[in-house]
């Protein structure tokens, strides 16, 4: 996506909502990739190249904040 921040690396901490404990945690990482915040939404936005069409396409996956325990990016 042309106008979000791109990142060479996303952490997510996701909580698990059956607990608190911080065992319970799992942990998701994006490479090169986008990151907007927007209302109570965090979107990972990942291009993606189509080599038989030769367009390039993204897809974006949502996350309500409420389920972020913490975040990390890493620069290009």
């Amino acid at each position: 996506m042309p106008t979000a921040p791109k990142y060479s690396k996303i952490e997510l901490l996701l909580k698990n909502k059956s607990t608190t404990s911080i065992e319970s945690i799992e942990k998701l990482e994006f490479f090169d990739c986008g990151l907007m915040i927007t209302g109570d939404y965090i979107v990972v936005i990942i291009d993606e190249q189509n080599e038989l069409e030769n367009n390039l396409t993204s897809t974006g996956k949502i996350f309500p904040l409420s389920s972020i325990s913490a975040y990390k990016t890493h620069t290009l």
